[in-house]
């Protein structure tokens, strides 16, 4: 996965980005993330906050990241459709 080019390192993450990994993911998923990646944890956090600006290290656990927010999303999907066929079930009964 290439999501970064040359030209983002030494600038703070896209703010969109940052709220996304903010709201999906979480700081067991940068634990994991770190522990993959050998990056630390709170450089991961200052990356994602914005506080630090994204190097070619960082990079790859902001990549890593990524696919955990979007697995993070497609469970929370999952988990409600599933909710909403219990309730819907509930409510026909």
């Amino acid at each position: 996965m290439a999501s970064f080019k040359t030209e983002d390192y030494g600038k703070l993450i896209n703010e969109d980005l940052s709220i996304y990994l903010r709201k999906h993911t979480d700081k067991h998923d940068r634990a994991h993330v770190s522990e993959e990646t050998g990056i630390g944890p709170s450089t991961i956090r200052n990356v994602v906050y914005r506080t630090h600006t994204m190097t070619a290290s960082s990079s790859k656990a902001i990549e890593r990241l990524i696919l955990v927010a979007i697995e993070n999303c497609r469970k929370q999907i999952r988990d409600a459709k599933d909710a909403e066929k219990e309730l819907s079930l509930m409510v026909a009964s």
